[in-house]
């Protein structure tokens, strides 16, 4: 019984030990990756990034000019964000949830929403729907910068969709002469009183250069 009762304990104390070493060395990696993109410019973190989706998505492949890309960092994580500047919704996937933008965490090398969902909710234009967008981009002058560019398909025309925190605006074009078909609607979001916010004692900021 003595003897049973002591491989026991050294059975537990192997597992103990082993799991304390496989997070110790999991803070340690960690620690050292952060020490490493302590000092990095925005360009290599992004660079880096790049690599990362690369590495694991080599099927992926995008123009990083449509894309607003930026770089934030807090105590515990460094992510890159990838949002696009300009979202089509196409009439035939008006139902669909899809994506558009994506984030690469540097610390833990997760690449969200991909995976999770993989590349299936990812929306990727088709030549035709290229064209479509194009045609609104000249058109109307896309992209607004400072908003969200958001272009709604319809059977006869395009719903422009340009928004912000602070205002927002629709605007409404005939699909084929590109001119203005409905009356736009403009406006500003009314503010609302303040309330307590829960202070983030860690919050994500911004690298700009």
């Amino acid at each position: 019984m003595t003897k049973l009762f002591t491989l026991f304990i050294l059975i537990f104390s192997l597992s103990s030990y082993a799991q304390k070493k496989t997070m110790n060395d999991i803070i340690t990696k960690k620690e050292e990756f952060t020490k490493k993109t302590m000092y990095l410019s925005k360009k290599q973190l992004i660079d880096q990034a790049n690599k990362i989706i690369t590495s694991k998505y080599p099927e992926f492949v995008f123009n990083s000019l449509l894309y607003e890309i930026t770089a934030w960092k807090n105590s515990e994580n460094t992510i890159v964000k990838y949002r696009r500047i300009i979202r089509f919704i196409p009439l035939d996937k008006k139902d669909e949830d899809l994506d558009y933008d994506f984030e690469v965490n540097l610390t833990n090398q997760n690449v969200s929403p991909f995976d999770i969902w993989g590349l299936g909710k990812f929306y990727f234009p088709t030549t035709e729907e290229q064209k479509k967008i194009d045609f609104v981009i000249k058109e109307f002058g896309l992209p607004r910068f400072g908003f969200n560019n958001v272009i709604i398909e319809h059977s006869d025309m395009y719903c422009i969709h340009i928004y912000n925190e602070v205002a927002f605006g629709k605007y409404f074009i005939d699909k084929t002469t590109g001119k203005e078909c409905r009356e736009s609607i403009e406006g500003n979001y009314t503010q609302m009183p303040d309330f307590p916010e829960l202070v983030d004692k860690d919050p994500l900021i911004e690298i700009k250069e």
